[in-house]
């Protein structure tokens, strides 16, 4: 975790640091693509706060640098132990990175009881997950199951029609 609104600067900062020590590991910032009511696109972050880092292998010296960057706070779930993401945590981590660290639009269908259908895009595959939608302002909210706790996330999608 880090300062949230510093993440870009961070990841900077620490990518920075990592390569000056030889470590070749990849840090991420996801952002969500999301649209006002009139239309304009906008990005915001997908998970304030939170900066992934992939490593083939976390090297002490890279967690006592990361640690010096300005607005560091704490690994989770231990700062003395950092741990690796594993199951849906992974899953989800996997699927993002997949689609870009900019989420896109998703495409989306309504059947005739108003049930969404994710058929394309990074929500593809929450399905079961979707908690409401907003067909107004074409947005949904999903709950993802993320480091231990149910996290609410709002996401915008684009309406292809009825199945």
């Amino acid at each position: 975790m880090v300062k949230t609104g510093g993440e870009e600067q961070f990841r900077s900062a620490a990518e920075e640091k990592l390569a000056s020590g030889g470590d070749d590991s990849k840090l991420y910032f996801f952002k969500k693509q999301m649209r006002t009511r009139g239309g304009t696109s906008y990005e915001e972050p997908l998970f304030p706060g939170y900066i992934f880092m992939e490593t083939k292998e976390l090297l002490r010296s890279s967690v006592e640098q990361l640690k010096k960057v300005n607005g560091f706070y704490h690994f989770l779930f231990d700062n003395a132990a950092p741990q690796k993401l594993q199951g849906n945590d992974l899953e989800y981590f996997s699927s993002f990175r997949k689609n870009g660290e900019v989420l896109g639009l998703s495409k989306a269908k309504f059947d005739e009881n108003q049930r969404i259908e994710i058929i394309d895009g990074p929500l593809k595959g929450f399905e079961g997950k979707i908690i409401r939608v907003n067909r107004r302002c074409k947005r949904v909210t999903v709950e993802i199951d993320m480091f231990g706790y149910n996290k609410k996330v709002d996401l915008c999608y684009s309406d292809v029609g009825a199945k």
